[in-house]
């Protein structure tokens, strides 16, 4: 299956909130109340209007809507806790019903090959020690634990970086990619 990744717009925000409410969830399970709310409201449409004010999502479709999305900041707009002159990307999430597809990882590539088209030194991101998938999957594509951060919603978090090599290459635009 080729997978198309697409520059999300404005009309697709609620969709990817929807997807990220979806892929989160399962950990309201294993979570205080209190701190489940504030994770939601991290994922929350509310917050993905904000993250696009500053970062682009980039999204994955399957037969028409949105099951996977994923928001990439350039260097110079990435957010403490990671360095500003890395780029990063946050709010990875891919609906459950389409994991195992490397969706997800799809998605990072992408994020890492923009931060090389970018010329960023490298590419930060955090995730909970709950998010054990995730870890696997962020060491797959190359990132490393640089450091763990102070507790988020009543969990340990972990910075993870991936060092760029400036000269690789291999952007291959989906028809409609807009980044030149």
């Amino acid at each position: 299956m080729t997978l198309c990744i697409e520059v999300a717009g404005a009309a697709d925000l609620t969709a990817i909130a929807r997807v990220n409410m979806l892929a989160f969830e399962e950990f309201s399970g294993t979570m205080a109340a209190d701190h489940w709310a504030a994770m939601k409201a991290q994922v929350s449409l509310p917050r993905v209007e904000q993250l696009a004010e500053f970062a682009q999502f980039f999204v994955i479709r399957h037969q028409g809507p949105i099951v996977g999305s994923i928001a990439y900041c350039p260097p110079g707009r990435s957010r403490a806790p990671i360095p500003s002159a890395w780029a990063s990307i946050l709010l990875l999430a891919v609906a459950p019903g389409h994991r195992g597809r490397r969706f997800g990882r799809a998605l990072i590539d992408t994020c890492v090959q923009r931060a090389r088209d970018d010329r960023a030194p490298a590419v930060g991101l955090y995730t909970s020690a709950s998010m054990t998938t995730a870890h696997h999957l962020y060491e797959q594509a190359g990132f490393q634990r640089v450091g763990e951060l102070p507790p988020r919603h009543g969990l340990r978090y972990f910075l993870y970086r991936h060092t760029l090599d400036a000269h690789h290459h291999e952007h291959k635009p989906c028809a409609g990619d807009e980044h030149p």
